[in-house]
């Protein structure tokens, strides 16, 4: 009925984008020797979602979702004493990494929600003109607030939706540029 065990779809395997705080750059697909030299990212601005997040090693992540973005949701209760325990603010967005592809980025790290808080009121602003397109973000490096790096991101315009399906199900080896792709320069 809801074909969940279909195998030969792939691998299962998650693909999604992370920021490496201890060195300042972004990784994919939980392997942190795969380091993007990222220029920047296209981001799908009616992707996003805030809320609570708890991620702890050794488990899945657990989310409770804003009803209302900008609206903050109460805080659930923690999941034991320490501060450690506590459920954490964070977001998920898709998005669109060229040579590369369609990955999540989903964190509750504050150091990401502090690089996303403070692009998203241009890109919020300017959504509005560009409904069903996506923001070119420029990734301008990290700027150390310690202990954290936090990624600065520049909003340098407004693209159509590459010809990519949207979240792959299966993690492929990136494929070379093609002279018909636009190349990660090209795009920022």
């Amino acid at each position: 009925m809801l074909d969940l065990a279909d195998t030969s779809t792939g691998s299962g395997e998650l693909q999604y984008l992370k920021w490496v705080n201890a060195i300042g750059k972004f990784s994919i697909d939980g392997n942190d020797n795969i380091l993007l030299d990222l220029k920047g990212i296209l981001v799908d601005p009616e992707s996003l979602r805030t809320g609570w997040g708890y991620i702890t090693k050794g488990a899945s992540p657990e989310w409770v979702w804003d009803e209302q973005l900008g609206i903050r949701g109460p805080e659930p209760e923690a999941k034991g004493p320490e501060p450690g325990d506590r459920f954490k603010r964070g977001f998920s967005l898709d998005v669109f990494i060229p040579d590369v592809g369609w990955r999540n980025w989903t964190t509750n790290a504050k150091g990401t929600g502090i690089g996303i808080n403070d692009v998203w009121p241009k890109v919020h602003e300017q959504a509005k003109e560009n409904k069903g397109k996506l923001a070119k973000l420029a990734f301008k490096g990290a700027k150390d607030v310690d202990p954290m790096k936090i990624p600065v991101f520049e909003l340098t315009g407004w693209v159509d939706n590459p010809e990519e399906p949207a979240p792959p199900v299966k993690a492929e080896p990136a494929p070379a540029p093609s002279a018909d792709k636009k190349s990660d320069g090209e795009w920022f």
